[in-house]
């Protein structure tokens, strides 16, 4: 749907033009989409790209060493059947906003039994006094998760103590908006859902709120299941039903990009995904939180090496390689990756996109078609590949002439190499 597009749902709410936001959001996803639909242009006219994998795996080592991974997967501990949800609360260094925070969550008017569950990571400010405050609550459980210290380990920590039917993740500088557990727990059991996303607003750290996001009321399942990826891949603003994370745990030694679990493995073991049109969620715009600095620094080559580590976790959870698959690996290896990247050296941008084409090549060698988008990608940039830099050990501009047509720099087809700087994609 592109109206889950949050392309579309920013400029909307900006200009109030539906026309001009759907413009906008199909024009971000051509491009976002553009760049694996390319390499298998290229790759079907006889040029592949050169295999220089481990080159690149060790240039972006060197830049940002690949995190290590858990060797095992911790089972939930039993579940109580006197608790609906469990709400998980990762914190570190939240003195000044874990306090709201907490209090939105005791603060729902709902009829079904609550755990809160806060997971301090060894902050060094006044947190743990504030959250001291909390302790003698009923229902409420604080624990420590001292290393590795990442929202991941604390989420990991708190799914251990997790007892309830259905689970929700709430970042510590967020808010619940006023009955959020009630709307979303209401539509979970009257649509038999695995997972229900409701809608969210930007809160500025002034204590502003800015645009919104809001989707419909779907069910995207059947034909419609591929849609799910439009909704956003963060944890917030969702209920999970638990047996989703029997197998699956948040990649705990990684600092940023560890929610791309949630689209990679969790949207696709649910048989079930909705959506509701009301807000639960305010989510804080912190301009120097790691979402915003990531991706001008070494570790958003994260955002590669956790993909080479959700391929393992794909293969051992023995998922079906199937239209989901195909949709969600192109989102990740394209959109997200390049969007991330896009704040370093050229040199490195260019190291990511070859392995991120490898990485699809190895995922779905006997691939015979492209995915819709990247399809769509591919044909949009057919005429014309100026917006890259293309090099070569040799030369194959007769073979490419002829398939795809006149090009400025087609003389040297082989090395295919990002020269620009790719937007941001819904992801």
């Amino acid at each position: 749907m592109i109206q889950n597009r949050r392309a579309y749902q920013l400029i909307h709410c900006r200009t109030r033009s539906r026309l001009l936001a759907g413009a906008a959001a199909v024009c971000g996803a051509a491009c976002g989409h553009a760049d694996l639909g390319l390499y298998h242009l290229l790759h079907r006219g006889g040029a592949p790209l050169p295999d220089s994998t481990q080159a690149d795996r060790a240039a972006l080592a060197a830049l940002c060493p690949k995190p290590a991974a858990e060797e095992t997967c911790p089972l939930l501990p039993p579940q109580d059947p006197a608790v609906t949800l469990s709400v998980i609360v990762p914190v570190y260094n939240g003195e000044a906003t874990i306090g709201p925070c907490l209090d939105s969550i005791l603060q729902q008017e709902t009829s079904c039994t609550v755990q809160l569950i806060v997971v301090d990571s060894d902050s060094t400010d006044g947190t743990a006094a504030v959250l001291e405050r909390y302790r003698a609550l009923p229902g409420v459980l604080l624990c420590n998760c001292s290393a590795p210290r990442s929202a991941a380990a604390a989420r990991n920590e708190g799914l251990r103590h997790a007892v309830g039917r259905w689970l929700m993740f709430v970042d510590s500088d967020d808010l619940l908006l006023p009955g959020a557990i009630r709307t979303l727990l209401e539509a979970a059991q009257r649509l038999d859902a695995d997972v229900v996303q409701g809608g969210w607003q930007y809160l500025y750290t002034d204590g502003t709120r800015g645009p919104v996001q809001r989707y419909p009321a779907a069910v995207y399942t059947g034909a419609a299941a591929p849609e799910r990826f439009e909704l956003p891949g963060m944890p917030w603003g969702k209920v999970y039903r638990r047996e989703l994370f029997a197998q699956v745990r948040f990649p705990a030694y990684y600092t940023c990009f560890e929610d791309a679990i949630i689209h990679f493995l969790v949207f696709r073991l649910a048989k079930t995904v909705a959506s509701v049109p009301e807000m639960v969620y305010l989510w804080r715009k912190n301009p120097k939180g790691l979402t915003a600095t990531s991706q001008h620094r070494p570790a958003a080559v994260q955002s590669y090496w956790i993909m080479e580590q959700l391929a393992v976790q794909d293969a051992a959870l023995g998922l079906p390689h199937d239209a989901l698959y195909r949709c969600t690996l192109t989102l990740q290896l394209s959109a997200f990756c390049y969007a991330t990247v896009s704040g370093l050296p050229p040199e490195t941008q260019q190291a990511v996109f070859r392995l991120c084409c490898a990485l699809y090549a190895k995922a779905l060698p006997q691939e015979g078609a492209l995915p819709r988008r990247a399809r769509w990608g591919g044909a949009a940039t057919a005429e014309d590949f100026s917006c890259y830099n293309v090099r070569s050990t040799h030369d194959t501009s007769a073979a490419f002439g002829q398939q795809y047509g006149p090009r400025r720099d087609r003389d040297h087809a082989d090395e295919l190499l990002p020269a620009y700087r790719p937007r941001k994609g819904p992801v």
